[in-house]
C-alpha cells in the first residue's frame, strides 16, 4: 500500500517540489514554502500528508520543526527521473 502513496506524492506538483527540496537535506518548515513558491498553510497541509504516508519524517529543535526524507526510495526515483 505504501507504493501507492509514493506515486501519489510524485504525481502532485506541490508534494513533488517538497520532496525535491528535502533531497538536499533536512529543512525547517519555515524555509520550505519560500523554496517551493507556496503559502505556509498550503505547504503545512502537504507536509502533514507526506508525514502520514511515511515518506518524510520530522523532528523538533526548539521552536523549529525540521523535515527530512524518510523513504530512501525517493532518492533513487529522483535520480532516475532527473538523470
Amino acid at each position: 500500500m505504501k507504493n501507492i502513496y509514493l506515486f501519489k506524492a510524485l504525481g502532485e506538483e506541490t508534494k513533488y517540489k517538497i520532496l525535491k527540496c528535502l533531497l538536499s537535506g533536512e529543512l525547517c518548515a519555515c524555509k520550505i514554502p519560500e523554496k517551493i513558491g507556496k503559502t505556509q498553510s498550503n505547504t503545512s497541509m502537504h507536509l502533514a500528508k507526506l508525514l502520514k504516508w511515511g515518506l518524510i519524517k520530522s523532528r523538533r529543535n526548539g521552536r523549529m520543526i525540521l523535515y527530512s526524507i524518510k523513504d530512501r526510495r525517493i532518492e533513487k526515483i529522483f535520480k532516475l527521473i532527473e538523470g
